[in-house]
């Protein structure tokens, strides 16, 4: 999504930043786009955001992030790891995640993705 800022911009009704610090986004929930508004109040860790963080330090990274974790209720709750979960929250589509069968483990995928 990154490499695609047309993607990005896509998940945000508003995509100005505002001096109250609200945005409206949209994610899609069972293949329906849903709204979810978040603040720009970030869980931090010494000044540094605690979960999700671009390297140029983009807000949208961490606004999405919040997003999602709104729809779980909590950041605990999140789910992660298969790309095609997040993509049919993204995207609105059906995904589906295929993996080599001769990487067997988590180990094994860490190793091919060097």
């Amino acid at each position: 999504m990154a490499e695609k800022p047309q993607y990005v911009k896509a998940r945000f009704v508003n995509e100005e930043a505002n001096e109250a610090g609200i945005y409206l986004m949209s994610i899609y929930v069972n293949g329906i786009k849903t709204p979810v508004i978040v603040d720009d109040y970030i869980p931090t860790l010494n000044g540094k955001p605690c979960f999700a963080r671009s390297n140029d330090g983009e807000l949208w990274v961490c606004l999405l992030e919040k997003a999602w974790a709104k729809l779980y209720g909590t950041y605990c709750r999140m789910e992660g790891g298969d790309p095609s979960f997040a993509a049919m929250h993204l995207n609105g589509s059906p995904a589906k995640s295929v993996w080599h069968e001769e990487l067997n483990s988590s180990s094994d995928r860490k190793d091919f993705y060097k």
